[in-house]
């Protein structure tokens, strides 16, 4: 009888082994086959966008003169350069976001490889998605979200790179290095400032670690910080992002649907974003007073809020909701909201399934490849 008992335990034992092993190899398989799709993603030139070159440009003029280069407008430095986007006004993103491009223009100034270092900065983000929510199967639904294939993939969005310091603040906190923690979300808020919306949480969770927590945590946000002083003394790194961030109104899911505030958009495309947008808000809101743990719920709530009343909100803004959904501890719902975000934007998704669907506004070089000149 005992024989038989661990001859059947052996039998479940390896039958176990088994389809552990093939969801693996099905996992790594659906890895490979996006990252396959990214990048020939990479290899093709923007469409909708032209931030990247603006971008890349930017990084040039800084490896070469230094950041004080921020502070002027890129037709300053080469007229020809007056069709890229934003460029008669100085650089108006925080010093992250530019001491991220001068080190990509440094190694390679091509749009290509912006973008490959984008993607590579997605999938380390999808790793760290799978980390801190025990499934690596939302890791590999993040990868895969049409919504990031497209924005970063193809567009060169660097919503990855706040992101990547937000998992990494959670990471950190639920790890019990306050230091690091304070330090990762400094660096968030210094590529954009809707980081902040993680602070609240981290704030609760430093203070239940104690005393001596919150102090490492911040000490570590003081040293995350300094980045942002140096900005604003060398170009109005600070300063910058709050005056030309009001010059352009457009929001495809303002709050009111009847407002001046979507441009272009087809009336079908505004009610699909508004529809998604205000779903997701009012299942957030009756999850989180349902909930014991209504703080957890609050990241996610609050960016969305901000997403529903600034006037100035792209469809990529919503690659960053994921980072502010994984302090959620219900795991279902967690799951189920992170891989719904990609219906905030279903124009992003159908254009990677069917093409480019609006106009070609990319000016830039004939090619993904090619070198840009220092401005």
């Amino acid at each position: 009888m005992v024989g038989e008992r661990a001859i059947e335990a052996d039998v479940k034992g390896a039958a176990r082994s088994r389809r552990r092993l093939a969801a693996t190899i099905a996992l790594v398989f659906a890895c490979a086959l996006v990252a396959v799709l990214r990048l020939h993603e990479c290899t093709l030139l923007p469409v909708d966008t032209g931030d990247i070159v603006r971008h890349l440009l930017y990084g040039r003029a800084v490896a070469v003169h230094g950041f004080a280069a921020a502070a002027e407008p890129l037709t300053a430095f080469a007229p020809d350069w007056q069709e890229v986007a934003w460029a008669a006004f100085p650089y108006s993103y925080p010093p992250v976001t530019l001491a991220f491009f001068a080190l990509v223009a440094a190694l390679l100034p091509s749009v290509f490889f912006a973008k490959l270092a984008l993607t590579v900065l997605e999938a380390v983000n999808a790793s760290l998605i799978a980390r801190l929510t025990g499934s690596r199967w939302l890791g590999v639904l993040y990868w895969a979200s049409p919504m990031s294939i497209w924005w970063v993939s193809r567009e060169g969005q660097f919503e990855p790179l706040q992101a990547f310091f937000s998992l990494l603040a959670t990471l950190f906190a639920l790890l019990a290095a306050p230091f690091l923690c304070g330090l990762a979300i400094a660096l968030a808020i210094a590529v954009k400032m809707t980081a902040a919306a993680l602070l609240p949480w981290l704030a609760v969770r430093l203070w239940q670690s104690g005393r001596r927590a919150c102090a490492w945590a911040a000490a570590g946000f003081i040293v995350g910080c300094l980045p942002l002083l140096a900005a604003q003394v060398a170009y109005g790194g600070v300063s910058n992002v709050l005056r030309f961030g009001r010059l352009l109104v457009y929001n495809p899911y303002y709050w009111n649907p009847f407002a001046d505030m979507f441009a272009w958009n087809p009336p079908w495309q505004v009610a699909l974003d508004e529809v998604a947008s205000y779903a997701m808000l009012v299942v957030l809101l009756v999850l989180a007073m349902r909930s014991g743990a209504r703080l957890s719920w609050l990241a996610a709530i609050v960016f969305l809020v901000f997403c529903k009343l600034h006037s100035n909100v792209q469809f990529w803004y919503f690659l960053l909701l994921p980072s502010f959904l994984v302090t959620i501890p219900d795991r279902r719902w967690r799951f189920a909201l992170i891989a719904l975000c990609p219906l905030l934007d279903l124009r992003g998704s159908f254009e990677v399934l069917l093409g480019p669907v609006g106009p070609n506004r990319f000016h830039g070089l004939p090619s993904a490849f090619d070198r840009y000149p220092v401005p």
